[in-house]
């Protein structure tokens, strides 16, 4: 069976920390390069911190969705605080991009029955993760990877 690389989704997960805004514009060239279109899914503190770099973003292309407003425990909040944090997430990227995200990645992973009911409820839907990436090595890695897919993909 051939591999459809067009079917690949890329997501990156944006925290306050240890990532700044500095490879931002790095990692938009090389996604650029390689005509990559990702959806990151960013914490609103980092919003709030560089809206610039969410414009950014948004501006290559790219989806940005929610990964909440402060990286909390989803599982240990009620519906009520779930709903809080989503509607300053999403609040802060919507004024950053104009977009309303319809995504989140719960933080963590963590999720159950009441998590998905409350995100739903707001309107969202959530999303899980099959490989993790460590953000903290950069772009760097990023390049890497998508120059080790670009020399596998199929022309034709």
């Amino acid at each position: 069976m051939a591999s459809n690389i067009d079917t690949v989704h890329r997501t990156y997960r944006i925290l306050p920390s240890p990532w700044g805004n500095e490879d931002t514009q790095t990692l938009i060239d090389i996604l650029g390069k390689y005509n990559v279109k990702a959806t990151f899914f960013v914490v609103s503190d980092w919003v709030e911190k560089y809206p610039e770099s969410v414009k950014a973003l948004h501006d290559a292309g790219h989806e940005i969705m929610s990964h909440s407003a402060h990286h909390d425990h989803y599982n240990s909040l009620s519906s009520e605080e779930i709903a809080a944090d989503l509607k300053e997430s999403c609040d802060k990227i919507e004024a950053a991009t104009g977009v309303r995200p319809t995504l989140i990645r719960c933080p963590y992973g963590e999720y159950d029955d009441h998590v998905i009911c409350a995100v739903r409820d707001c309107g969202l839907e959530p999303i899980q993760w099959d490989v993790e990436t460590l953000v903290s090595v950069g772009v760097n890695l990023a390049h890497d990877l998508l120059l080790k897919e670009e020399r596998v993909r199929p022309h034709g």
